[in-house]
């Protein structure tokens, strides 16, 4: 491998925090340079320990020739940013012979660049997140652990959820806060259609039906949730050795009764993304989808009704009718206004801690077709702030894979995702020295 020294992180937005922390210390004991380029700082420097040896360079990388310039100074490049700009940065990274990391899912373009890159001996990993990301390494770890116990594959599940810890939410029926990009919340269910497999069959839900198909899964040490399918669970079936599997499906964690509640909001319009309404005032969007004057009307409706009465509660909290100050109705969606509002409502306070919980769910046959079923469960909490447990699953095990490759540990060329083991072990090793740790439990 040619001789890394300089390392570029672009973005220092609130999945950056601990990356930046992490590969700066690597870096410091390494004796490489780390820049980390975007327009303000403030955030990263109020929340997390910059080492003396970073360099925090204003940079606007929505520019390309801004961009090409960075690169070009660069062996490798860390990429936090949206993940509509990777294959801009991926262009740069094949012009100017540079690695390229991040935790976004592999995009069509990105594994066609990969080609390229394969023969100019780069390595462009993706998919090295929490999930994706942390749910690759840990599932690789549990099928490979099945198979040298001569065990076969029956049933697969792999769910996950960024959440709040119970008692920040008191109150709040939902018991859920934005941890995460709160566009993507919103939208949920709108990128097409939901595929998987289950007994053997192929199943498949239009997006917008997914919160009313819902399903609750117990996971083990943690009580009950809500689970709705993720678009292409299949897109895995061939990297995971899953052929043979009866049931593939990866999905979304939510509090028990989300789905139903959120459903509503679906069913009603009220996450509508495709149009911009005449509306000119809040009042008048919220009655054109519910139907009602006020959410005291509402609530009164949902309340009469038995199959809608344990709803009633989530709108009454949301007062989707009051709006909030200063909200500009006029030439939006509906789905951004009702973001508009979430925004408040959903804030994450300070002192809130989040959590992030995934779960595996292996069903497994032994020689004699006696039946067995594991499951692994992590829990992370944040620790309030910026330092979130979201943050923290995202940042690490993409720093702990630019670490792994450049003390050697693990090699690739192209666009790859990080099945093998050479990827794996170090770095589900390194994550439980952060105290990032899966439970083991068979049923």
């Amino acid at each position: 491998m040619q001789e890394v020294q300089k390392i570029g992180v672009l973005g220092a937005g609130r999945s950056a925090g601990y990356l930046i922390e992490y590969l700066g210390d690597y870096c410091a004991a390494s004796n490489r340079s780390l820049q980390v380029y975007d327009l303000q700082f403030d955030r990263l420097k109020a929340s997390f320990r910059v080492s003396d040896s970073v360099s925090l360079i204003v940079a606007e990388l929505g520019d390309d020739r801004v961009l090409d310039r960075i690169v070009a100074g660069l062996d490798l490049v860390v990429s936090v940013l949206p993940p509509t700009m990777h294959i801009a940065v991926a262009k740069a990274c094949l012009l100017h012979g540079c690695h390229l990391f991040t935790a976004s899912y592999t995009s069509d373009e990105m594994r066609a660049m990969g080609e390229e890159a394969a023969l100019k001996g780069l390595l462009f990993m993706n998919e090295l997140g929490l999930d994706p990301g942390i749910d690759h390494l840990s599932t690789s770890r549990l099928l490979t652990e099945a198979k040298s116990q001569g065990l076969r594959v029956d049933g697969f599940e792999s769910h996950c959820g960024g959440l709040v810890a119970l008692e920040d939410c008191v109150g709040n029926p939902w018991q859920y806060k934005f941890t995460w990009n709160p566009t993507n919340v919103v939208l949920a269910g709108q990128g097409g259609p939901c595929v998987w497999k289950e007994n053997g069959a192929e199943q498949q839900l239009e997006g917008s039906t997914v919160f009313a198909h819902a399903r609750s899964i117990e996971v083990p040490g943690l009580g009950m949730f809500d689970v709705y399918p993720n678009r292409n669970s299949l897109t895995y079936e061939t990297l995971y050795g899953l052929e043979t599997s009866q049931t593939l499906l990866r999905g979304t964690l939510r509090r028990n009764g989300y789905c139903k509640a959120w459903n509503l909001l679906v069913a009603l319009g009220f996450t509508e993304s495709h149009q911009r309404g005449a509306w000119t005032a809040v009042g008048d969007w919220f009655f054109d989808h519910s139907g009602c004057r006020n959410t005291k009307e509402w609530v009164a409706l949902l309340e009469s009704d038995s199959k809608t009465k344990d709803l009633a509660r989530y709108v009454q909290f949301l007062r989707l009718d009051e709006g909030v100050l200063d909200l500009v109705v006029s030439g939006k969606t509906s789905a951004q206004l009702l973001e508009s509002i979430l925004l408040d409502r959903w804030k994450l306070e300070e002192h809130d801690r989040d959590e992030v919980v995934m779960v595996h769910k292996v069903d497994l046959l032994d020689g004699d077709d006696q039946r067995k079923r594991w499951y692994s469960v992590l829990q992370v909490m944040g620790e309030g702030g910026d330092r979130t447990a979201m943050a923290k699953t995202v940042g690490l095990p993409l720093a702990m894979g630019v670490e792994t490759f450049l003390d050697g540990l693990a090699v690739g060329v192209g666009a790859i995702v990080p099945f093998d083991k050479s990827w794996y072990s170090p770095i589900l090793q390194k994550l439980e020295n952060q105290g990032i740790v899966f439970k083991e439990y068979v049923d």
